[in-house]
């Protein structure tokens, strides 16, 4: 008596599957007699074993964004009221506790709710310079790659043109202020202020009703 139509099996099909339930068996002795013994009747959760990773490479530097243009950053230095810091500190050693100062600094932060203070951004060990999170050493004058840790997204629109001030021409080389001549780094939220008045016009093109509504405005 034949087969019914469509239910007999292909040629060697049991004896691949049964090699098939053979070696998943298999292999999952080998894998259970790697794994630690069972505790009280019960293998501990991801209980595999566990190998030491090896340690990450340091991170290479920041190099700019792919595609930015080149730009020249206006140096700050010559504008910081008590640099070189250095004329105090290298009097005094570093103190890492973070507490309360008097004058000249700020005695808190109004930045990062609270989470952030001076030795996170300013080297503990030679404080003319300030440090990233993976200890590149950056220049006051290029502060901005430390703001960058954070606020990515301002500093690239920065870096392409769209945030902050180009200084002089918008043809030829390209120098622009750095984040910290705009924003306070120990406050760097902008306050609101009153707009600055509108330019004059030349003569013949005045238009008085346009002062009185900018008067209007403004009071």
């Amino acid at each position: 008596m034949g087969y019914p139509r469509g239910s007999r099996g292909r040629p060697g099909a049991s004896v691949t599957g049964a090699c098939t339930l053979i070696a998943v068996f298999t292999f999952a002795s080998l894998a259970a007699a790697e794994l630690p013994a069972p505790e009280d009747g019960h293998r501990p959760l991801r209980g595999n074993p566990v190998t030491a990773a090896p340690d990450p490479a340091p991170p290479p530097p920041f190099d700019g964004y792919v595609n930015a243009p080149a730009f020249e950053v206006v140096p700050r230095r010559g504008e910081l009221k008590f640099f070189p810091c250095a004329a105090c500190h290298d009097q005094m050693a570093p103190n890492p506790e973070r507490r309360k100062l008097f004058s000249p600094h700020p005695a808190a932060l109004d930045h990062g709710d609270g989470r952030f203070w001076c030795l996170d951004c300013h080297a503990a060990e030679g404080r003319n310079e300030l440090h990233t999170l993976a200890g590149e050493r950056v220049s006051f004058d290029r502060a901005d790659r430390v703001c960058a840790q954070c606020h990515y997204t301002p500093h690239r629109d920065w870096a392409f043109g769209a945030h902050g001030k180009r200084v002089a021409d918008w043809q030829g080389d390209r120098r622009i202020y750095g984040c910290a001549h705009c924003h306070d780094p120990h406050a760097p939220a902008v306050r609101p202020r009153v707009p600055e008045p509108p330019p004059p016009v030349r003569a013949g093109l005045a238009r008085p009703e346009l002062e009185e509504h900018h008067e209007v405005e403004g009071q």
